[in-house]
């Protein structure tokens, strides 16, 4: 796998100079989370920042709740770690959740090297592999020069492009009731971006947070077959970027709209479509 690493593969270089195992873990309903997670028990030798405060821009009128990071604040904390543009860098979380976007982020400033641990940290403590409740400190001074990859994102008015050009389709990452509207949890408008066609994230990993066969993920995916180029949405990019790290996976040529219905919604002329997309 091009996108993803197993914890046997992490174990088995985990002691490699040139290796940055990044603690990503994030809940939604509770931003202490992830670095109270990390501070309780990490895998060994790895580093946190935080999905909010660091891998996502500050939140602003527009751009959604968890906007593209500024790569230059973003590279430099890297870089503090020791981390250079061709180091290899583990991203994790629980199982798959938060780290995909972790790893759009990190793909789309230039770094090539990047993976998500199939499985996460729940895979890895029930392996027996060597945890820690330490804090890592910088190792030496790293580099950063950016490489925007712009054909990884697409903003609002991109999206708005896509109604008039049959080659590029939206994929709806969320589940069916908020794709639907019957349910919004966090948003005040419901539903989704018209055109947008519903193919859950979920539906690709498995209940211990691995990806499935790739024979599934072509099954899931399979009404984007003759779609020239994809972009996925969510609420805010987070399970975007799981859709996102596994069409890029199996051959498919992606774009993150990393505002999502955050972003898309604080225009108010922008409104949503409820039910299922005909």
């Amino acid at each position: 796998m091009k996108n993803f690493i197993s914890c046997e593969e992490l174990f088995n270089n985990i002691n490699d100079n040139d290796l940055f195992i990044i603690d990503c873990r994030l809940d939604l309903f509770d931003a202490s989370y992830g670095k109270k997670a990390y501070e309780k028990l990490h895998i060994k030798n790895a580093y946190y920042l935080d999905i909010n405060e660091d891998f996502c821009g500050r939140k602003q009128i527009h751009g959604g709740a968890r906007p593209v990071a500024e790569s230059d604040i973003l590279g430099k904390k890297l870089s503090g770690l020791g981390i250079r543009m061709n180091s290899k860098i583990v991203v994790y979380d629980d199982k798959i959740y938060s780290s995909p976007r972790a790893w759009w982020q990190l793909k789309y400033m230039g770094y090539e090297n990047v993976f998500v641990l199939n499985g996460g940290f729940n895979e890895w403590k029930e392996k027996g592999y060597p945890v820690s409740d330490e804090k890592m400190t910088s190792r030496c001074e790293g580099s950063f020069k950016e490489n925007i990859k712009n054909n990884m994102y697409a903003d609002v008015d991109y999206v708005k492009k896509v109604a008039d050009n049959g080659d590029i389709l939206l994929v709806d990452s969320r589940n069916e009731k908020r794709y639907t509207g019957e349910y919004e949890p966090l948003y005040h408008k419901k539903g989704h971006i018209k055109g947008a066609i519903n193919i859950p994230w979920e539906k690709s990993i498995d209940e211990n947070g691995k990806v499935k066969d790739e024979y599934i993920l072509r099954e899931n995916f399979k009404a984007l077959e003759n779609i020239k180029e994809i972009i996925t949405y969510c609420g805010s990019g987070i399970e975007a970027a799981i859709n996102y790290v596994i069409l890029d996976e199996i051959g498919y040529k992606v774009r993150l709209y990393a505002g999502s219905i955050s972003d898309y919604i604080s225009y108010d002329e922008n409104e949503l479509v409820t039910g299922i997309n005909v």
